[in-house]
């Protein structure tokens, strides 16, 4: 990952340095934060702090991508973002406070002064093109996305009339260490012996159950209990009770069943359906699905439900994290997943043949499914086609 250093052409851009995040302190104390962890766990916290899990979500200052800087007025084809989504209100790059992602695209966040949270704005760059592309999203970022852009969240109240999030909180931005781990404060403050009971080590689990950490956010699904600041059912799962988090132990695949639909995950609700509303063409239905007998991700972000479908899943061998590390160890190297096949398979099983790009994260851009198809179908353009992500810092 390239990085490029501050320089006084900000102040030409027109860029103004943001405000510290408003979260607020964890109100039950459960959660240290990944800060807290770095003192006993230094290889692991500095490896982490290099992955995308903990810049899915960072200040302009720190995470807005080179591109998109230089081209915010125009890429020569579309005009970039000028419009705010859930108000309609005119924005600038000035009113950027946060951006969110940066490996296959970057939206940008500003206040919403009816709500006092933060929405989208009206245009997304494309990492593969370059370009800005029209981005929909016309619900608070607080109120639909968080549970997965940030560690410890909760809602603390609601409308019960309408189901609106009125109040919520969370500990950090980013998926932090927590966030795969369970809540921390009980490890920190436990004596030497009681340690490694105070804390979710998923070796200590079985491969599905760890799966099910990574599925939490790596699913697509319609939340019909809570809804968005707007009125909109979320696209997120917070936890089933007011003021709970989510924590790597839960099983949250059984939470409200009557009030979310999670396509592949529920039993009444088959991967060979035909969805409605956000759900719709979730995963290919056509006759190449058909004959295989397996729906890939036609969407990004659903790759738990791709990885349900794989014999990996189904025999019980592998996990997610068999492949993937969101963080190196003591004496261990973090992970590179493309390499993973090859410690099962001989040379000739490769990430480009059996893991095509089939889910839709942009225009023209997509990312790889995880079904492991014998006979898989054929790839779109994909992140290995994009240049390295250049970010101003």
């Amino acid at each position: 990952m390239q990085k490029v250093k501050f320089f006084a052409g900000w102040l030409a851009c027109g860029i103004v340095l943001s405000a510290a995040p408003a979260m607020a302190l964890d109100s039950k104390n459960e959660f240290a934060g990944s800060e807290a962890c770095k003192k006993c766990h230094t290889e692991e916290y500095n490896s982490w702090k290099e992955t995308f899990h903990s810049k899915i979500v960072q200040t302009k200052r720190a995470g807005i991508l080179k591109d998109a800087v230089a081209k915010w007025r125009t890429d020569g084809k579309n005009a970039g973002p000028s419009v705010s989504n859930a108000t309609g209100n005119p924005a600038k790059m000035d009113d950027v406070q946060y951006v969110v992602g940066s490996r296959w695209k970057q939206r940008f966040l500003v206040k919403n002064e009816q709500t006092g949270n933060l929405q989208f704005l009206n245009k997304q760059f494309n990492r593969l093109t370059g370009q800005w592309e029209n981005y929909g999203n016309k619900n608070d970022w607080d109120t639909n996305c968080v549970t997965c852009h940030t560690t410890g969240y909760r809602i603390l109240d609601v409308d019960e009339a309408t189901g609106k999030t009125l109040k919520s909180e969370f500990v950090e931005l980013g998926v932090g260490c927590e966030s795969c781990h369970g809540p921390g404060m009980k490890h920190l403050k436990a004596v030497k012996r009681d340690k490694k009971s105070t804390i979710f080590n998923p070796a200590n689990f079985t491969v599905k159950e760890q799966s099910r950490v990574c599925g939490y956010c790596h699913v697509r699904l319609e939340n019909q209990l809570y809804k968005t600041s707007q009125g909109t059912n979320r696209e997120d799962l917070p936890a089933p009770n007011l003021g709970d988090s989510f924590t790597a132990s839960d099983d949250w695949t059984n939470w409200y069943p009557d009030k979310v639909v999670i396509p592949g995950v529920q039993p009444d609700q088959p991967f060979n359906k035909e969805y409605s509303g956000d759900l719709k063409g979730l995963f290919n239905n056509d006759d190449f699905a058909k004959a295989n007998g397996i729906y890939e991700e036609a969407m990004y972000h659903a790759e738990y439900q791709g990885f349900l479908q794989s014999n990996h899943y189904k025999s019980g061998m592998l996990s997610c994290i068999t492949c993937h590390a969101p963080h190196a160890g003591k004496g261990r190297l973090r992970k590179v997943a493309r390499d993973a096949c090859h410690k099962c398979h001989d040379a000739s099983y490769t990430a480009e043949k059996y893991m095509p790009n089939t889910g839709k994260s942009a225009d023209n851009y997509y990312i790889r499914s995880h079904t492991f198809s014998g006979t898989p179908r054929q790839p779109a353009k994909g992140t290995a086609a994009a240049a390295p992500t250049m970010r101003y810092e």
